[in-house]
């Protein structure tokens, strides 16, 4: 069985990251705001953009529940950052395991690039291809692609590629609007040549690279939700204490307590598939099923603690002034990130077919 603890150093990581979010979080004061290009700067300097070694080569490299310790607190603080993104780059480059992958790696690990990942999802309309060649497509929902110097295209239709992109070879960059206001934007691609030298992977070895960025970008943001989900369960709890009705607290109602529970297992849910996920990563084993797991738990958590929390706060939990809305946003994009109920729920059958088939992948 398997260890469903979090990383060894999660909690002195978890401490860091705890004092460098403060300053990015709205919930502290809806004023902060810091410089993109100060956070790339800060997070190199922390060597947070070289955490983790997906090949497994590096001993010393933190294990990835290890390195779930920045996403819980950035979720506890409700930080939007790139810092996701350029490690899911980076992750990529480093599967794809050639000396010139490693160079992107290298460069995006030292804040030297700023590489943004494009991985279009056909579940949600977004395709790009490449025939002979040529670069074509668009992909949407894509975090903080104008601020990126080189995308990393992975294009899954016709030829399977995975290759480094110019920035300015998109035929257009256009801001899409959501809820929440996150920098999510839909890139355009046509007739954008890809010459063999920006190629980084073919083929299989592309689409593996990418599953692999993808499964370890899902465990961290589901660490994420996790983080976010207790303190949003702090913030109602202590609205329930404070909130005075019929001659008392509405916490003392029963009904109240079971809409705060209903957070605390949420997050306790996800916090346990999480683990299991980054356990399995970290064992080498096929890590699908608790994927598909986690992110179909994640996804329902999203929307599970912003509907409970909601419940107990009323109408002020609308107001410009309660920072509940503000989970709400935040939960909508999560939900994005996580697939489908009908998506996961086809990944999570594959998987245990295989392992009770023994079928090879």
């Amino acid at each position: 069985m398997m260890d469903l603890e979090w990383g060894e150093d999660f909690a002195a990581l978890a401490d860091v990251s705890k004092s460098v979010f403060a300053r990015y979080s709205p919930l502290e004061d809806r004023s902060n705001e810091v410089p993109f290009v100060d956070q790339v700067a800060q997070f190199a300097e922390l060597g947070w953009l070289e955490l983790g070694d997906p090949t497994g080569a590096d001993a010393d490299s933190p294990a990835l529940g290890t390195i779930a310790g920045v996403f819980v607190e950035m979720g506890r603080a409700l930080a939007n950052t790139p810092l996701l993104d350029l490690m899911m780059a980076r992750d990529a480059a480093l599967a794809i395991g050639t000396e010139i992958s490693a160079g992107f790696a290298e460069r995006i690990g030292s804040g030297e690039a700023v590489v943004i990942p494009v991985f279009p999802s056909a579940e949600w309309g977004s395709a790009v291809t490449c025939e002979n060649g040529v670069l074509r497509g668009i992909a949407l929902a894509v975090g903080y692609a104008d601020r990126a110097n080189s995308f990393l295209v992975h294009a899954s239709t016709g030829e399977s590629i995975v290759a480094i992109v110019d920035s300015s070879s998109a035929i257009s960059i256009e801001a899409m609007p959501n809820m929440g206001g996150h920098p999510m934007f839909a890139v355009t691609f046509d007739n954008v040549p890809v010459a063999d030298t920006v190629v980084l992977a073919r083929g299989g070895d592309a689409d593996r690279a990418v599953e692999v960025a993808e499964q370890r970008g899902a465990v961290l943001r589901a660490a994420q939700v996790y983080g976010s989900a207790l303190r949003l369960l702090d913030i109602t709890v202590l609205y329930a204490q404070q909130r005075h009705q019929f001659g008392g607290p509405i916490g003392r109602f029963q009904a109240v307590q079971y809409l705060c529970s209903d957070i605390a297992v949420a997050a306790h849910l996800t916090s346990a598939h999480a683990r299991s996920a980054a356990g399995a990563i970290g064992a080498g084993l096929d890590p699908q099923p608790h994927i598909g797991l986690m992110r179909k738990q994640a996804a329902k958590a999203a929307l599970q603690i912003v509907h409970s929390a909601h419940e107990v706060h009323a109408g002020i939990g609308y107001m410009v002034e309660s920072n509940v809305h503000l989970f709400t946003d935040a939960a909508k994009r999560w939900q994005y990130d996580f697939g489908s109920e009908a998506r996961n729920d086809a990944e999570i059958v594959s998987a245990l077919d295989r392992i009770y088939t023994g079928a090879s992948r």
